[in-house]
């Protein structure tokens, strides 16, 4: 009985080290930093095999909390790389370094295209001089949905600088930029600041 649940322990364990590994291993490039952590796990995994039992259970325990923990502390961290906390767009980090290396190759393969337009915000300086950051970063909240909102599911905002966002179409050509562009600044004609394309 004790080896079966020694083996559970190991599998589970194993289990969420992969999941952990498939999960952020487009945060952690550094293979160094994967081969301390599972080696590690490996030593540690030779406590639940070779233990006895309640120091091999508590060993499971520990390690497996340990991971999931760390797995959702990592999880955060790669969420704030790939998205501006402030506006929800995505960030220069994951659009130079994931996205459009990727869109390039997509689109080579299939004869495709990708058009770009920057936004910037008129004034925003102004506002956050005169009234403070936080009405700044209402504004910026406010043009990011509105921006959000009128894109399609594959074109991608990013925010480029402290009031630039940068779109990317990819496969829809100008004229579905010019179209998306549109849409963005309707949807911005109660807005109290100029937009510059």
């Amino acid at each position: 009985m004790g080896d079966v649940l020694r083996g559970t322990f190991f599998i589970a364990l194993a289990a969420v080290a992969i999941d952990t590994y498939y999960r952020i291993h487009v945060l952690i490039r550094e293979t160094h930093c994967h081969a301390s952590t599972y080696g590690g796990l490996a030593i540690a995994s030779l406590g639940i095999i070779y233990s006895p039992f309640p120091l091999a259970a508590s060993t499971f325990v520990g390690l497996f909390l340990l991971f999931l923990g760390g797995r959702a502390g990592l999880q955060s961290l790669k969420r704030s790389s790939i998205r501006d906390h402030l506006t929800n767009l995505y960030t220069r980090w994951y659009f130079f370094e994931e996205w459009l290396p990727r869109e390039v190759k997509r689109q080579k393969r299939t004869g495709g295209t990708i058009a770009f337009a920057m936004l910037d915000v008129d004034g925003l300086k102004k506002v956050n001089d005169e009234k403070g950051h936080a009405a700044g970063d209402g504004v910026l909240e406010r043009f990011a949905q509105a921006v959000l909102a009128n894109i399609r599911g594959e074109d991608i905002a990013v925010r480029f600088g402290g009031d630039e966002v940068l779109l990317a179409f990819p496969g829809g050509g100008e004229e579905g930029a010019r179209k998306a562009l549109e849409h963005i600044a309707r949807s911005l004609g109660d807005f109290f600041f100029g937009v510059s394309v």
